[in-house]
C-alpha cells in the first residue's frame, strides 16, 4: 500500500510537470528575444580580444561594482562562449532583467562588449509567511539585495509564531572578482519554545529559552569559481522555567570553502556547486565544553531542454559531542521527509528529479518540480534512521524583483506512510 501511494504521488507529479511543460506557449516577446540572440550568434568575433564594456541600464548599481564584476573577462576572446559567460554571470547576480550582451569590433585586434539590462527592484519591505504541518510563522523584513549599489545584501526584521518571537539583522558584502575580499555580520535575538520529535514524530524533548547571538567573518575569492571564508561567533542561551537544559555562553570559529559554476540557458540558471565547512564550538555549559561539526553540500543542475532541467543535490551535517540545543533540523538534509520538529547531531539527504518552467511571462515564471529523495539521520535513541519518498511542488520566480516570491509543495515518507505539506511566501534565508 505504501509503495502504491508513493508511486501514485510521483506519477501524478511527473504527469503534471511534463503535461504543463508540453502545453506551455512561447510569448511573442520571447520569440523576438530568441531571434535577436540567433542573429547575434551569427557574427564571430573570437579572433578579437575584449578591451572594454559599454553598459546601459545602470541606475542604482555603481559602475565600479560592474567593472570589478566583469574584470575577469577583459582580454578574453569576444567569442559566443565568452559572451554567454558574461550573461550567465549577470543572471547569477539576480539583480538584472532583460539582459542583452553583444560584441562589436573596435579595430583588427580588439572588441567592445555592449551590455544592456533593466535593474530589478532590490529594496523592499518584504512580508514573510510560512506554514507546514499545522504550524505557521509570519513577519516581515526590510531587505536590500543591492545595498550601496555594490551587490551587498542587507536585511532587518522579525518573525512571530505561536511558539515565539525573533528579530534579526544582517549585512553581507561578497567578493566580486578573483583576489578580492568580502565580509559578513549578522545577529539575532529571540524568545521561543522548542519541541523536538523523533523520527516517528513523537515528542521527546522540549524547552523555552531566551537567545541572543552574533557572527561575523571574512570571505576571499582565490579564483572566479571558488570562495573561502573564516568566521567567529558568540551566543548567549538562557532557559526559561526549564530544568532540561543549562544556561550557557558559547563561542565558535568556523571555516569553509566552496566551488561553483553556472550556465544560463535562457530560462534557468543551472548551477553546479560543492561546499565544505567545519566549526569548533566552545561553551561554559558543563554538559558541552567543546564540540566539532562538519557540513557539506553538493548540487548538480543540468538543462535537458529549453524549459526543463535535471536537479540533484546532497547535503550532510556531522558532529561530535554536540549539545542538544545545537542540534540541526530537517532543513540540513534539503528534504521535508523528516518530521518538522525532528533534529539531530548527524544528518544526510540526497534527492534527484526535474523542474519544468510552465508559465513564463513579463512579470515572472512559474515552475513545477518532482523529485525523489533519501534522508538518513541519527535518531534520539542513537540508532540510524533512513527514509525515502517523492516530493513535488510549485515555485514562482519574479523577474522584476530580486527575491523569490512563492513556494508550495508536499512530500510523502514511505517508511512512515506520512504526507507533509508546506507553503511559504516572501523569502527564506
Amino acid at each position: 500500500m505504501k509503495k502504491r501511494r508513493a508511486l501514485l504521488f510521483l506519477s501524478l507529479s511527473l504527469i503534471l510537470s511534463f503535461g504543463l511543460f508540453c502545453q506551455e506557449a512561447v510569448t511573442p516577446e520571447s520569440q523576438t528575444s530568441a531571434a535577436e540572440q540567433n542573429g547575434a550568434a551569427a557574427q564571430d568575433f573570437s579572433a578579437l580580444k575584449i578591451i572594454q564594456f559599454n553598459i546601459d541600464g545602470l541606475k542604482r548599481t555603481k559602475r565600479s561594482y560592474m567593472d570589478g564584476l566583469l574584470a575577469d573577462f577583459l582580454q578574453k576572446p569576444a567569442s559566443a562562449q565568452t559572451l554567454k559567460g558574461v550573461e550567465t554571470l549577470l543572471q547569477a547576480q539576480n539583480l538584472f532583467d532583460q539582459i542583452k550582451v553583444a560584441a562589436r569590433p573596435l579595430d583588427d585586434t580588439s572588441a567592445v562588449v555592449e551590455i544592456s539590462f533593466k535593474e530589478k527592484w532590490s529594496v523592499l519591505p518584504l512580508p514573510f509567511g510560512y506554514y507546514s504541518d499545522g504550524s505557521y510563522s509570519i513577519g516581515g523584513f526590510l531587505m536590500d539585495m543591492n545595498a550601496f549599489g555594490r551587490g551587498c545584501n542587507a536585511a532587518v526584521g522579525g518573525l512571530y509564531s505561536p511558539t515565539g518571537v525573533m528579530g534579526a539583522a544582517m549585512f553581507r558584502k561578497p567578493p566580486t572578482q578573483k583576489g578580492s575580499l568580502g565580509f559578513f555580520v549578522a545577529g539575532s535575538v529571540s524568545k521561543s519554545e522548542h519541541a523536538f520529535a523523533n523520527s516517528k514524530n513523537r515528542g521527546v524533548f522540549g524547552y523555552e529559552n531566551f537567545y541572543a547571538g552574533g557572527r561575523g567573518g571574512l570571505m576571499f575569492k582565490p579564483a572566479s569559481f571558488m570562495t573561502a571564508s573564516v568566521g567567529a561567533g558568540y551566543s548567549f542561551f538562557n532557559p526559561i522555567n526549564s530544568s532540561n537544559v543549562n544556561k550557557a555562553n558559547q563561542w565558535s570559529v568556523d571555516a569553509s570553502i566552496g566551488f561553483s559554476t553556472s550556465d544560463w540557458n535562457g530560462t534557468f540558471l543551472c548551477s553546479n556547486s560543492l561546499n565544505v565547512g567545519a566549526e569548533l564550538l566552545f561553551s561554559d555549559n558543563p554538559d558541552q565544553r567543546f564540540a566539532q561539526t562538519v557540513n557539506f553540500s553538493a548540487q548538480v543542475q543540468r538543462a535537458v531542454a529549453s524549459r526543463l532541467r535535471l536537479v540533484s543535490a546532497a547535503r550532510g551535517f556531522f558532529s561530535n559531542d554536540l549539545y542538544v540545543t545545537n542540534f540541526v533540523g530537517r532543513g540540513s538534509s534539503g528534504l521535508t521527509l523528516l518530521p518538522k520538529n525532528f533534529a539531530s547531531s548527524q544528518m544526510f539527504g540526497f534527492f534527484t528529479g526535474f523542474e519544468a518552467a510552465v508559465i513564463k511571462i513579463k512579470f515572472g515564471m512559474m515552475s513545477v518540480y518532482a523529485l525523489y529523495g533519501v534522508a538518513a539521520a541519527r535518531d534520539w535513541d542513537k540508532t540510524l534512521y533512513v527514509c525515502h519518498g517523492p516530493e513535488a511542488g510549485v515555485r514562482f520566480y519574479l523577474s522584476k524583483v530580486a527575491f523569490p516570491a512563492f513556494a508550495m509543495g508536499g512530500s510523502y515518507n514511505i517508511e512512515e506512510d506520512r504526507f507533509q505539506f508546506s507553503i511559504s511566501g516572501g523569502v527564506s534565508f
